[in-house]
């Protein structure tokens, strides 16, 4: 009878717990209640069975549906920096939020995350579990804040310090699907079996032109040209490959007469104009499966070749990582920085 009494008047007795803290002048206790809902250290656990004792397992989901590939890939990133960090057991369980979802795909792979990558060795089951927390942005926010994660910034490709922390995350998690990493060997192969290096470009065509605040300011396919000109005068270079969403700009750059052979992955979707590829629609078949395929074996080639020619994108970024999560780096590498657009025309 006590404990149903204490139960139906749970609130006021916080209350007044609270107010007598704050009689008592309880500075430590008045910080933390206030800062209750806005502190990513504050985990909501909840119990949906009784599997994996001791363990928190922490599932790491999409927050939108409007992210391209690779922002999704950096939140995901920072999700489970923060799951090493506090000894959490990391679950990534994408759904039909995420922008490659692809219905098809699901009948065979219920979980979109492993239409790409490696399944974890040591699965749980989030609705068996004891112990469950689901991430949230302050969690991502807080990693960001702590470590000085910036979009966007030319200085995040040289940073070694950021090295250290995502090499081992991406080994560990972030494992691409033996296909995507053949298909991205075997292009390159005729190149570099003889002995020749290859330039990695990306070109970030299509909605970049729109100048979207916060993103990078568009680089043209004129300073694009200029800079694998250059990086082709190095010498060091037999080949380049090309990664972009646009329709036209391998062409151009053949047209260009660099003196060398350029290659890119000929099956892959591209656009024009200044629609984004991410969300088009096409009649061919698993069209959304094969969206973020093309963008995963894209980022992997650049990651394999020996030199980078690229504007600010997380495509770029990528590549750099997962380049030095295998203990490597670029021979020649040049981030063309144009700044970032500050004005009102917002991504969503």
């Amino acid at each position: 009878m006590k404990d149903r009494k204490k139960q139906k008047f749970s609130g006021i007795h916080l209350l007044l717990r609270t107010f007598k803290h704050v009689i008592k002048g309880d500075r430590e206790y008045i910080k933390k209640v206030s800062e209750f809902n806005g502190d990513s250290d504050y985990l909501e656990v909840c119990h949906n069975g009784t599997e994996d004792y001791g363990k928190i397992i922490y599932v790491i989901k999409e927050n939108t549906g409007y992210d391209g590939f690779c922002a999704t890939m950096i939140f995901i990133l920072y999700y489970l920096i923060f799951a090493e960090q506090h000894g959490l057991a990391p679950v990534i369980r994408l759904s039909k939020e995420f922008a490659y979802f692809d219905e098809e795909m699901s009948k065979e792979i219920a979980n979109p995350w492993e239409y790409y990558f490696v399944a974890q060795g040591n699965e749980y089951d989030e609705n068996k579990a004891l112990n469950v927390s689901y991430c949230n942005y302050l969690q991502r926010d807080k990693i960001r804040e702590i470590y000085g994660f910036v979009d966007y910034s030319a200085d995040r490709y040289y940073d070694e310090s950021l090295f250290d922390i995502y090499s081992p995350i991406i080994r560990k998690y972030m494992v691409l699907k033996p296909e995507i990493i053949n298909e991205s060997e075997n292009l390159l192969k005729t190149v570099t079996e003889s002995g020749g290096k290859v330039l990695g470009v990306h070109f970030r065509g299509t909605d970049y032109r729109k100048g979207y605040n916060g993103h990078p300011v568009f680089v043209t396919e004129e300073q694009t040209i200029k800079e694998i000109k250059k990086a082709m005068d190095s010498g060091i270079f037999g080949a380049v490959f090309i990664a972009t969403d646009d329709a036209d700009i391998c062409d151009r750059i053949k047209e260009a007469e660099i003196g060398s052979e350029v290659i890119c992955h000929l099956d892959a979707f591209r656009s024009k104009g200044n629609e984004s590829v991410a969300f088009s629609e096409s009649g061919r078949k698993n069209h959304r499966y094969l969206l973020g395929y093309e963008i995963a074996r894209d980022m992997y080639t650049l990651s394999l070749c020996d030199g980078l020619v690229a504007g600010k994108s997380r495509v770029s970024l990528l590549s750099n990582l997962y380049k030095h999560s295998r203990g490597e780096e670029y021979d020649y590498m040049h981030i063309i920085d144009n700044g970032n657009n500050s004005n009102d025309n917002e991504y969503f």
